[in-house]
């Protein structure tokens, strides 16, 4: 198989830069929120100012991550062609589309409905889009779609950017021509941190953007509270709702903690598991969401006292 570059573009070099400046501020806006745990714990400034913080070292993390995704996803961007079918490979996940399900290539093609158009350009071209002729087409490029191959397929059109895009084109014409050795299918094959497909899962991301929600409103909340709280709190109720014993305020923030800690390894065993069972996958997340309710519910127990 013989392996071909992408396009060059300066869209990865803006999504590092993008990803070191986002990178940077969340490490000031984690110093911000470090200050307020400065000394004993019994002197922790927990109050609102606080959570504001917290919230912009939050965004800061999410705008890092993503710039640095779509960096990486640039730069691992491959294609890949041999006898039998067209390779499109990046950040460990791989599409194969057999030369024989080809039915002609396009060029000039207007592509719409790629995601997050605000973001597409910065490290790469990245998304399922829709044209007038072709409904499904599946950017993979570093380049405006609008300069792509577009390679049309009976279950889809993929729109790709290799650096040397006229002997591309010669070598997989004559590959065509020539008529594939073996028969294959359609395949994608992903990793298992950066599957695609449980990303793009809308009832795994909906539950788990809910859990994470729910994570940072209980961190509001006791921080809200917080400075009012007295030295020492109401926390470990039994059964029946006794008081099991008192706790030093500063203990109360063990327990998002604590929810937080439930929802990522409950994240992490979804990322597992999707790729053999979804329902299993789901329920995990479910399952985020029922305790981070369960733990708001400990947190106004101990506000209320």
């Amino acid at each position: 198989m013989r392996r071909w570059k992408p396009f060059p573009s300066a869209g990865r070099w803006l999504a590092l830069a993008l990803a070191m400046v986002f990178t940077g501020g969340s490490v000031f806006f984690g110093w911000l929120c470090s200050l307020h745990f400065a000394g004993q714990p019994a002197s922790w400034k927990i109050d609102f100012d606080f959570f504001v913080r917290f919230l912009a070292l939050l965004l800061m993390v999410f705008l890092a991550g993503t710039a640095w995704m779509r960096f990486l996803r640039a730069i691992t961007l491959w294609y890949g062609l041999d006898r039998n079918v067209v390779y499109i490979g990046s950040i460990g996940n791989q599409e194969m589309v057999p030369l024989e399900d080809i039915l002609r290539l396009d060029f000039g093609v207007r592509v719409d409905g790629l995601p997050v158009p605000l973001i597409q350009g910065i490290g790469c071209y990245w998304g399922d889009g829709r044209s007038t002729d072709l409904p499904s087409v599946f950017v993979r490029s570093t380049i405006p779609p609008s300069r792509c191959i577009f390679i049309v397929t009976s279950h889809g059109t993929y729109a790709i950017s290799p650096e040397e895009i006229e002997l591309f084109v010669q070598e997989l014409e004559q590959r065509r021509h020539l008529g594939a050795t073996k028969e294959h299918v359609f395949e994608a094959v992903y990793g298992v941190w950066f599957n695609t497909p449980f990303w793009r899962d809308f009832s795994s991301i909906y539950l788990l953007v809910i859990a994470l929600a729910m994570n940072t409103l209980a961190i509001g909340f006791l921080s809200w509270f917080f400075p009012s709280l007295p030295a020492e709190i109401e926390m470990r109720f039994d059964a029946i709702g006794g008081v099991s014993e008192l706790r030093p305020r500063h203990q109360s923030f063990f327990l998002p903690l604590a929810a937080f800690g439930v929802t990522l390894v409950n994240l992490f065993g979804a990322l597992i598991f999707f790729r053999y069972e979804k329902l299993v996958a789901r329920m995990l997340q479910g399952a985020s969401v029922v305790v981070q309710i369960l733990f708001c519910v400990a947190i106004i127990m101990v506000i209320r006292g």
